[in-house]
């Protein structure tokens, strides 16, 4: 996989669609902190880890069993912000991280697999990773990962995506490419990548899925469709699949009973992994 320099950051085309897709999958916009998530913030320990030639901004708190926490696209770190009192209750430390170009990380280009080389990259320094929520993109980044090694005693998918080819074909219709604009789009994605996208398409991520996974995801979303929950379940004997009702896309990250279903879930999970 490549990692993104000024050497392969991505070009657009002159016609203006075709660049508004490309612009979209590439360069997440960038969000601040709310003052509730600055207040969090400044009570976690603070550190900086360097992958390729950026820097990501990581976030902990608490201690015992680690739990990363991995945000979506146009995100950042805090907005899991809600999980993390639960979690700490529950006596775990608390990672979380702003994903490459998000945040108050560097960068201008991001995507699903640059997000996974820094996902793999920060858990190979920390060392220590237990268990991972993440929602949206990151729950796709997350897979990546496991598929090159990352390995994990639970974890929890909220809304995620599950197959790269999906999401290109989704943003194609999104911004309604014709079939000569859809095939240009697949290559330039493959080309700002480094790779074929079905190379991290679920068929090819079937041998990092070796842990008990909760998935959840709302019927309802109209950024993800749950499909792409529905066929990760199906691939992976070791998960639970729960239908969310009301809550869409991003309303699961404040939801009280969507937190303590993970929480539950990577208790239980460790708990087990510990058992004699």
């Amino acid at each position: 996989m490549n990692s993104i320099t000024a050497a392969n950051a991505p070009t657009f085309s002159a016609d203006q669609i075709f660049q508004q897709a490309c612009r979209a999958f590439s360069r997440p916009r960038r969000i601040a902190a709310s003052p509730a998530e600055q207040e969090l913030l400044a009570q976690a320990s603070h550190s900086v880890h360097r992958h390729a030639d950026q820097e990501i901004q990581v976030w902990t708190l608490g201690s015992g069993p680690r739990v990363l926490l991995v945000h979506g696209w146009d995100s950042r770190g805090s907005h899991l912000a809600a999980f993390v009192e639960p979690l700490l209750r529950a006596g775990f430390a608390v990672t979380l991280f702003d994903l490459p170009a998000h945040g108050d990380s560097s960068g201008d280009h991001s995507s699903v697999v640059h997000a996974s080389q820094a996902l793999l990259s920060l858990t190979r320094e920390l060392g220590d990773v237990q268990a991972v929520i993440a929602h949206s993109i990151g729950s796709a980044a997350a897979l990546i990962a496991f598929q090159q090694g990352l390995q994990v005693k639970a974890s929890v998918h909220l809304c995620g995506p599950s197959s790269l080819s999906a999401m290109v074909k989704l943003q194609a219709r999104g911004f309604s490419l014709n079939p000569a604009q859809s095939e240009a789009f697949q290559r330039w994605v493959e080309d700002f990548i480094g790779q074929p996208t079905q190379s991290v398409d679920l068929p090819s991520l079937l041998d990092g899925l070796r842990h008990r996974a909760l998935i959840m995801h709302d019927p309802e979303d109209k950024v993800v469709p749950a499909a792409a929950s529905q066929d990760l379940h199906a691939a992976w004997p070791g998960s639970e699949l729960v239908t969310l009702q009301g809550l869409g896309h991003r309303r699961v990250l404040t939801d009280t009973q969507v937190i303590t279903r993970a929480v539950t879930h990577v208790s239980q999970q460790l708990v087990a992994s510990t058992a004699p």
